[in-house]
């Protein structure tokens, strides 16, 4: 069963997407993989709830490393 059927028949309030890549070293040797964990899988998941037509929550846990350092101020 596909994502999208998969969603329709379940009809979801939330749906909650823990996938990531959060081993550091391995997300440097392995940049495509981790691309298509993080970022694309989250379009597929996001795309699959559009084509479903669910009205659900979407809730997507990510990892500090994806993000810049937030403790350097804006001049």
């Amino acid at each position: 069963m596909n994502l999208v059927k998969l969603l329709y028949s379940l009809q979801p309030d939330e749906i909650y997407h823990l996938a990531a890549q959060s081993h550091v070293r391995v997300s440097f040797d392995i940049p495509e993989y981790t691309s298509d964990v993080t970022g694309i899988g989250t379009i597929r998941i996001l795309e699959a709830i559009r084509e479903a037509g669910v009205k659900s929550r979407f809730h997507h846990a990510s990892s500090a490393a994806m993000l810049a350092n937030t403790n350097t101020k804006a001049s």
